[in-house]
């Protein structure tokens, strides 16, 4: 049994017996006791150290004369700190809290994506299911950040990878005019003055860009990378043309290149602009300051359009069918261009038109149109401009265009591929003729048809009455289902 403490009992008296004699250390102890030595012991050569060195080595190897091997040392990399260095406070909070502040900034973590804050707040609300992430990040590797600087002054907007040629290791992509043309001159600045252009990636790495083409009409711009590394971008899978009331995101990347989305509807709207362009559809959602140019994509991940900011109204869409028709052609018919970049090969006529659909008519005004004028689908004339090729023909606001060579019930971007394709017809033609599309016209005002009726009967219980009338109208039965539930 141990003995209580203070009093002596045979574990102390053992222990005043051996004062005088110093017990062998184990094989454990003398390795322990030779790698501490080494690693960190003293290094004062007094007797003791000499024999305890010695004790060490006859211990590792298997007597006094053999040879004492080196004792392995693991060298293990220093954990981090938890925090930086944290300075002892000085005179002035305001001082002791900038040090603070600029130590704060040199924490290499700060740059750790699951340690940093979302740089659009917007993004982090709107963006919440795995499968919406999912689909937005396949589409995010096409696209891209366009960098023009002219002067002291730098824009920055947003492009689509439309194309990769493998031959010449480039990059083809689509955005808008605006980026290189800018708002305040009638002509691009690349005609005029020295700017730089270049593209920013997701990954951060910046390309020099060159211009290949310019078409002011839909504003749209064609640029073109080059490297010899593999980049981080994909083509895109494009889908059909944007469908009204469709459920859409919008991409875009800011001036660091992080990706921006935004959630929006195609409006059931239509607006000619002030150049009577009839091509666009409109957005629900505003527009980062960065998104001109930007794709629209569908809930599956098609790119549909491209989107361009519209001052104070709803931004515009442009079909991406559209863009990639006018790419086609000015690829197909460039080389007959004595300037292929700004007067490019991209035609289509010209009808001084601002049009909308009947389809898009109030509801109670389309019933009227069709009692009347047995017109329910077709073009509304809108404004016809002075000296047009519509206005000669004798069109005037407010006729209906029943068709465009036998198109009833096309939107306005659909309409406007058709008039794409007539002008490819007329460039494969490469005549001066002016190419002509069959119109039909339907003139007329409204008019109110009255007729007489007479009453077969009434009943005061259901309030109801039956009625009569002997004309040759339009009516028909409609279908009668049961009763409310």
């Amino acid at each position: 049994m141990a003995a209580s403490r203070g009093c002596p009992g045979p574990l102390a008296d053992a222990l005043e017996e051996s004062e005088d004699h110093v017990p062998l250390p184990s094989k454990r102890v003398k390795i322990g006791a030779a790698s501490r030595e080494l690693v960190g012991g003293s290094n004062i050569d007094t007797e003791e150290g000499k024999r305890q060195r010695k004790t060490a080595a006859a211990a590792v190897g298997e007597g006094p004369s053999s040879a004492s091997p080196a004792v392995p040392t693991i060298s293990t990399p220093p954990l981090p700190v938890r925090y930086p260095p944290f300075p002892r406070p000085v005179p002035g909070k305001t001082a002791w809290e900038l040090r603070i502040s600029k130590l704060d900034k040199k924490d290499p973590r700060r740059d750790l994506p699951t340690v940093m804050r979302p740089t659009d707040p917007h993004t982090a609300r709107s963006v919440l299911s795995s499968r919406d992430k999912a689909v937005i990040r396949d589409v995010a590797r096409s696209t891209v950040t366009v960098i023009a600087t002219y002067e002291d002054t730098t824009n920055h907007f947003t492009g689509i990878v439309v194309g990769w040629n493998e031959t010449r290791m480039c990059t083809r992509i689509a955005t808008g005019s605006v980026t290189i043309i800018g708002d305040d001159h009638p002509k691009p600045k690349i005609f005029i003055f020295p700017f730089q252009l270049h593209v920013r990636l997701s990954n951060k790495t910046v390309l020099e860009g060159e211009v290949l083409f310019i078409n002011e009409h839909y504003d749209i711009a064609l640029l073109e990378i080059s490297s010899e590394s593999d980049l981080p971008l994909q083509v895109p899978s494009f889908g059909s043309n944007p469908n009204y009331g469709q459920e859409v995101f919008v991409l875009a990347r800011d001036l660091d290149s992080y990706l921006m989305a935004r959630p929006g509807r195609i409006e059931w709207l239509e607006q000619s602009d002030h150049l009577g362009r009839n091509c666009h559809m409109f957005l629900s959602c505003e527009l980062p300051l960065v998104g001109t140019g930007g794709p629209v994509i569908d809930l599956d991940g098609n790119v549909t359009g491209m989107v361009f900011r519209n001052y104070n109204l709803n931004p515009r869409v442009l079909a991406m069918s559209t863009i990639l028709t006018c790419m086609e052609m000015w690829m197909k018919f460039r080389a007959e261009c004595s300037n292929p970049t700004y007067f490019s090969r991209i035609a289509h006529p010209i009808h001084g038109l601002r049009l909308r659909t009947v389809d898009l008519l109030d509801v109670s005004l389309q019933e009227v149109l069709f009692l009347d004028h047995n017109i329910n689908s077709g073009y509304i004339v809108d404004e016809v401009s002075v000296g047009s090729a519509a206005e000669r023909l004798g069109i005037r606001s407010g006729e209906v265009i029943v068709s465009f060579d036998g198109l009833r019930d096309h939107t306005l971007p659909q309409l406007e591929d058709f008039l794409l394709s007539l002008g490819w017809r007329f460039l494969q033609r490469s005549t001066d003729s002016s190419s002509t599309v069959d119109v039909k016209l339907y003139v007329g005002l409204p008019k109110k048809t009255i007729v007489e009726g007479q009453l077969l009967f009434f009943n005061h219980h259901y309030d109801i009455a039956l009625l009569e009338i002997t004309v040759n109208f339009p009516l028909q039965l409609p279908s009668i289902g049961s009763g409310p539930s």
